[in-house]
């Protein structure tokens, strides 16, 4: 069926708690739903909420590709629609929305919950880390408040302070985790590669479960080296696109997993084609949010769903609803870590009246 309208809504939501990194601190997040309708008055809902500091293209360019690309979208159905949108169009949390969007009404007009349009199964239970933000004096007490409520991968954000404040913090940490709990940490590129190495050789002793973007300079050789050096996986987050050219295969990489943004990729549709390649390759993905809205995160969950299907499990970071004092809709309900998708069509989301 066509679409007959096809808008954007600006929108603004306050953090509870200011998220800090390597890279910066966030009050609030900005960007725009965008929604297309049918003749039926069945809508599609995608997040573009671009993050310049993640890898997206800024908030202004983002409103430009869209205006200029809505009105197309009229008198197309939601299918044909998707393949209008080229690839690599240098606007990729613009292009994850719009796709977003008609993938959402695809699914609604067909009956089909997302996951199941990419290919996921039936039933299936998406596990989550915990996000609990900067590594810092107060981070003993989210980290008892994660384990309390189920999760057993904890994740902080390294770098925003020199490495000997937050190391030892980091030991202490470790000394507190019960068994089976470990951690998974992200640098934003804070560190030079012999401090890198330093931290390694001390974190392989600790209940450590990966490592994202430690090096300030990520040259393909030295991440080699210390993904030889550690005992736990090092991951490519912010530097991943430069690894990336349209319409060629994922070369060799010098590190075990992938960390997987639709937002700075151009939509879960390439996502997917790219956790397909890593999967031939033997590198692990892990499906993270940006700090979307619950209209971002409603579809990143279906896309972890559909890479659980076609690869070995992950635990998928996608639990930062909480971080938001307020929200467009419902955002997922999260159970002992585990989230399951059930039988709705499209990705879920139900916009808040």
């Amino acid at each position: 069926m066509r679409i007959v309208s096809a808008e954007l809504m600006a929108y603004r939501l306050p953090f509870a708690t200011p998220w800090i990194s390597a890279t910066g601190h966030l009050t609030e997040r900005r960007g725009w739903l965008v929604r297309i309708r049918d003749r039926s008055g069945r809508c599609g809902y995608g997040d573009a909420a671009p993050l310049p500091a993640a890898g997206t293209e800024t908030a202004p360019e983002s409103r430009a590709w869209l205006e200029e690309r809505l009105p197309r979208m009229i008198g197309l159905s939601p299918e044909p629609a998707c393949r209008t949108l080229s690839p690599g169009s240098g606007h990729p949390a613009a292009r994850c929305g719009l796709e977003t969007a008609l993938l959402d009404l695809q699914g609604k007009q067909q009956g089909l919950p997302l996951y199941r349009l990419l290919g996921g199964e039936p039933g299936h239970t998406v596990r989550l880390n915990a996000a609990l933000g900067a590594l810092n004096e107060s981070s003993g007490e989210r980290v008892a408040a994660a384990i309390a409520a189920g999760f057993n991968i904890l994740k902080l954000k390294l770098g925003s302070a020199p490495m000997a404040v937050e190391l030892p913090l980091l030991e202490q940490l470790c000394e507190r985790l019960p068994a089976g709990v470990r951690l998974r940490m992200d640098a934003n590129r804070a560190w030079r590669a012999d401090e890198t190495r330093q931290l390694i050789e001390r974190l392989n002793h600790l209940p450590i479960e990966s490592l994202e973007e430690p090096l300030r300079d990520p040259q393909c050789e030295i991440l080699n080296e210390l993904q030889a050096l550690a005992r736990f996986d090092l991951a490519l987050d912010e530097s991943l696109p430069g690894y990336l050219q349209a319409g060629q295969r994922l070369p060799p990489l010098p590190v075990r997993r992938l960390i997987i943004k639709p937002a700075c990729l151009g939509g879960p549709l390439a996502a997917l084609e790219l956790i397909r390649q890593a999967h031939r390759q033997g590198s692990a993905c892990v499906v993270t949010s940006t700090l979307e809205s619950s209209a971002g995160l409603w579809p990143l969950l279906h896309l972890a769903a559909a890479a659980d299907a076609l690869t070995t499990p992950a635990v998928h970071g996608l639990a930062t609803a909480d971080w938001f004092a307020r929200d467009l809709g419902a955002a997922p309900v999260i159970i002992n870590g585990h989230v399951t998708l059930g039988s709705e069509p499209g990705t879920g989301f139900i916009l808040k009246a």
